[in-house]
Order: C-alpha cells, then sequence, then structure tokens
C-alpha cells in the first residue's frame, strides 16, 4: 500500500481523556475504523475500473468497451490525483475548518460518489454516454472526497498523543494495519460482487459506499466519547468552520459535476489529443519533457541553496528519495491496470480441486489485489524484527540501501511477471496463478523496504520551516508516479502487438513487463552507486 502520512506534532493542549484499549486511547481503534473503510472504498475502486472499462458492452457483465490503453489513461488520472489533491485538503483543514470536519466532508463526499457510480449502471446509463458522464462525476466526486479525508485521520492520530509519548510509533502501526484490512476486504467484497454476472460491476462500486457509510456513523456517535476536542478548526476560524464545512462540501459536488460535464461534452478529450500530439511529434516528444526537467532542476538547485548549509545535505536526500519514490510506484501501481487485466484474461485462475454447483471454482481476477495487503499483515512484524536485530548489530541498512532494497526485489517481482507473459504468448495459452502470487510477494518486500523512507524520513530530516513544502513535494511526486504509471500502462497494446518497437523480444506481454525489470534493476543499481555519497549527505540527520 502506500506511503501514509506521517502525522505532524499538532498542538493539542491536553491528551483526550476516556477509556483506553491495550494501552491506547480508544479514539486510536474508532480512527482505525474509519481509515480502513475509506481504504476500502478506494482499493475496492482501484481493484475494478480497469476490468470495468475494458469489459464488453455486449458481454454478459457489460462494461464499456474501452481499450486498454484508454482504460489505463483514466485510472492513472484517477489514482494521481487521489494524491495530489490532499495537498489542498491539507491546506483548507489547517486553515478553515480542522481534521475533524474535514473528515466528515471527505468521507461524505467519497460515500456520495460510490452511490453516484452505483446509480450510473441503472437501465439505459450503464449503455449510453450520460450515464459514462454520471460515472466520471462519481469519480471526480471521489477525488476530492479523498482530497479532504486523506491529510486528515493521521494527524489526527498523532494528536491522540503528547510529544514524545513513546507509544505513537505503536499506534501508527496499529494504524497502518486498519489501511492494509481495508485494502485486504475489499477485492472480496467489491470485487466478487463487481466481476459477478449476477450482480454486475455497479454493485461493487456502489458497496463500497455502505462501509464508508458505516464508517462516518461509528465515528459521529464515537467522536463524543473517545475523541472530544481532537482536530477542531483554526481560533480564528471557528466560529464559522461548520458554514466553511457545508461551503466545501458543496463546492466539491459542484465542481465533480462541472468535471462531468466537460468530459461530456469533449472538452477533455482535447486534452489527450494534445498529450498524443506531442508523443507523437518528433520533436516535442523530446523537447517537452527536457524543459520539464529543466525546470525541476532549477528549482531543486535553487530551493537547496536558499536553505542553511548545514541543512542542504538533508534536504538533496529528500530530493533524490522522492525520484526514485517515484520510480518505485509508477512500477508498483501496475498492479490495478497491466497486471490486473493480464491476471483476467491471460492467467489460468481454476482450481480444478474445488468446485461449487459441479463447476470448478475460478478465482475472480480482483482477489488478486488483495494479496498485497494480506501479505503485509503478515510480513511487517517480520521486518519490524529483522530491522531491529540489525540494528542491535549495527548492520541496519540506511535509508538509501533499504530503497536500493525495495527497488531490487520490485524488479524481482518483475521477473515472474515476464515469465508469466512469456508462458502467455502463445495464442490460447495462460500463465500459472502462482507466477502473480510471487510478483505480488516480491513487490510487497520491495515496499517493505522501502516504504519506511518516505513521508517519516520527510518529518525527520527536513529543516522545520520547509516541512510542509517538502510533504507537499512527496504527495506530488506520489501523483506524478500514479499518473505515470497509468500513462505507461496505456502503451501495453502498442507494445504487445509490435506497434511499438522495444530492444527485447520475448513474445506476448511480456515484453512490456521487462521494462519493468530493467528500470527497477537499473534505478537499484544507480542507488546503490550513490548510497556512499547519500549517507555522507545524511550526515545531520538523526535516524
Amino acid at each position: 500500500m502506500a506511503n501514509v502520512p506521517a502525522a505532524s506534532d499538532a498542538e493539542v493542549a491536553e491528551l483526550p481523556q476516556g477509556e483506553t484499549f491495550l494501552g491506547h486511547p480508544a479514539g486510536l481503534f474508532l480512527l482505525f475504523f474509519v481509515e480502513m473503510w475509506e481504504r476500502f472504498s478506494y482499493y475496492g475502486m482501484r481493484a475494478l475500473l480497469v476490468l470495468y472499462l475494458k469489459a464488453a458492452i455486449d458481454g454478459e457483465n457489460p462494461g464499456r468497451g474501452w481499450t486498454e490503453g484508454q482504460a489505463a489513461t483514466l485510472y492513472g488520472w484517477y489514482t494521481g490525483l487521489a494524491y495530489l489533491f490532499p495537498i489542498f485538503g491539507g491546506m483548507i483543514a489547517d486553515k478553515f475548518i480542522g481534521t475533524h470536519r474535514s473528515m466528515l466532508v471527505g468521507g461524505t463526499l467519497i460515500a456520495i460518489g460510490h452511490i453516484i457510480l452505483g446509480l450510473s449502471g441503472i437501465g439505459a446509463l450503464a449503455e449510453n454516454a450520460a450515464g459514462m458522464s454520471l460515472f466520471v462525476v462519481g469519480l471526480a466526486t471521489i477525488v476530492l472526497g479523498t482530497g479532504h479525508f486523506k491529510p486528515t485521520v493521521s494527524v489526527m492520530v498523532g494528536q491522540l498523543y503528547p510529544a514524545g509519548d513513546p507509544r505513537r510509533d505503536g499506534a501508527f502501526t496499529i494504524f497502518y494495519m486498519g489501511i492494509n484490512l481495508g485494502a485486504f476486504l475489499s477485492a472480496f467484497v467489491c470485487g466478487s460482487l463487481g466481476e459477478s454476472e449476477r450482480f454486475g460491476w455497479h454493485w461493487g462500486f456502489g458497496a463500497a459506499a455502505v462501509g464508508m457509510i458505516l464508517g462516518m456513523i461509528a465515528y459521529s456517535f464515537g467522536r463524543p466519547l473517545f475523541l472530544k476536542g481532537v482536530g477542531e478548526a483554526p481560533p480564528e476560524a471557528a466560529s464559522r468552520a461548520t458554514l466553511y464545512s457545508f461551503g466545501f462540501l458543496a463546492l466539491s459536488l459542484v465542481l465533480a459535476a462541472v468535471f462531468g460535464g466537460l468530459y461530456h461534452v469533449g472538452e477533455l478529450a482535447k486534452v489527450q489529443e494534445l498529450m498524443s500530439y506531442i508523443a507523437g511529434h518528433a520533436f516535442l516528444k523530446w523537447l517537452v519533457p527536457g524543459v520539464l526537467t529543466g525546470i525541476v532542476l532549477a528549482w531543486s538547485v535553487l530551493f537547496v541553496l536558499k536553505n542553511r548549509p548545514e541543512d542542504r545535505g538533508a534536504v538533496i536526500t529528500i530530493l533524490v528519495f522522492m525520484l526514485f519514490n517515484a520510480f518505485f510506484w509508477i512500477a508498483f501501481e501496475q498492479a490495478g491496470s497491466s497486471i490486473n487485466v493480464f491476471t483476467l484474461e491471460k492467467t489460468d485462475r481454476v482450481i480444478p480441486w474445488l468446485s461449487f454447483g459441479g463447476k470448478p471454482f475460478e478465482v475472480p481476477a480482483t482477489w488478486f489485489q488483495s494479496i498485497n495487503a494480506g501479505l503485509i499483515f503478515l510480513l511487517a512484524p517480520l521486518f519490524s524484527w529483522i530491522w531491529t536485530q540489525l540494528a542491535k548489530k549495527g548492520a541496519n541498512p540506511s535509508q538509501p540501501s533499504k530503497i536500493g532494497l525495495g527497488l531490487f526485489f520490485l524488479g524481482v517481482g518483475y521477473v515472474f511477471t515476464v515469465w508469466a507473459g512469456v508462458n502467455a504468448a502463445p495464442d490460447g495459452a495462460k500463465a500459472g496463478m502462482w507466477l502473480i502470487f510471487a510478483t505480488y510477494f516480491w513487490h510487497t518486500v520491495g515496499e517493505l523496504c522501502l516504504s519506511p523512507t518516505g513521508l517519516s524520513y520527510v518529518t525527520k530530516a527536513a529543516p522545520k520551516q520547509f516541512v510542509s513544502l517538502l510533504m507537499g513535494l512527496w504527495f506530488v511526486s506520489s501523483f506524478i508516479a500514479n499518473l505515470g504509471g497509468g500513462l505507461i500502462a496505456a502503451q501495453v497494446e502498442n507494445i504487445e502487438s509490435g506497434a511499438t518497437k522495444l530492444p527485447w523480444s520475448f513474445g506476448g506481454r511480456a515484453d512490456f513487463f521487462f521494462l519493468f525489470v530493467v528500470t527497477s534493476f537499473g534505478a537499484a543499481a544507480v542507488v546503490f552507486a550513490l548510497t556512499p555519497l547519500l549517507k555522507k549527505l545524511m550526515v545531520n540527520v538523526k535516524e
């Protein structure tokens, strides 16, 4: 799963009073429950989106008949914007409504968005352009809701503990388990309903609304008991916070409707046309990325120089880690797009010795989306123990080394995906399920190596006056990674058909997947080569 936003040391005058459970404030477990359902909705959508858009219009479980490239592009924009808008949601919470009301606004929007997705599949809407436009309104509503919701809950967890409380790290471990529990359950519920011919895609989309509504009801009743005084608006805006909350809720719904309207009249398609024109123009396809890269490098140099000399090394490491963080998640996020489609179409998912109604059981493709979350449950305690034991021996890998390991294991995972692609290259042949499981296993190992270098490192290494800016930039890197992952996945059909040539030729989808073997191992090699230099730059950072 993606990095959890680290809690700031937002000040709460007094530790909230009330019941404790397992040595922690009971409010922690209320927030655990709410976050679990929000992640349930997000990963349920993630598992279904590309498969629904790509499903045939006249199939037994009708979809929208999009090409895989079109579906992957929308998937990239959806997942990318879900990481970009929390920057603005965090600003709104800090300045106007507080984290408590921001979470209510976000959760309400997410629930409304999923209800809209469910309604877009009723009757003729399931097939016509108006229904697709309504579906886009639902997606936009969820993205805006996630923007309000995502940056607030983790901050509220931090507000339960005074500065220096040794229970805080344990609290975030428990909270992280809630994220993965929601992600684990989502595919079994939303995925099973969505892939079912009896129910259909829109039942899967709508099911996520039920979970989010349950989470918000529990929060509304439990907050006065367990979270009183946590997440209030800043004093200067307290008297108008409720009014502001309704205003931001209404504004978000209006923006989502406008977005859907622009899609309906074809204005958004012009953005894709512009991107396609740039990509197909021999000069522009190098000029535009080159100019953007130059601007980023120039800003980075100026920003580093703006810091005190003793802070510059730490700032450089943060910027470097952001780059490799994006490399990792571009490849990792193929799970919801290109690997997801391969699992559906080119993987033998039948378990012959398990049958229902006289037919061998076929594992729904969406269930494979739960492997990562399930493995995190099993492996996270083991990795925590390994790092602890290595630290006692003075052998705990440095932050750069862990990033390199994460990228290396990501590449190992893609070796198995290439293997699966080679097996499925002949017409009609399908790959074994164990190869997909092996892919997700090694990707999870890579995530557990790399993920601790996320926002938690930013909070430790960043100069105090730039913590918020650098945390925002980290979200931007995640936006770029998710969007980039979708746009790269959009090229899979061209590569598979041979229209886009690569330096290697394994056949079938293996050529596309080998691209991530090369980039992952290559990025890992660069990180390992830079590790001595990065460690010197980190000399002032307290691990």
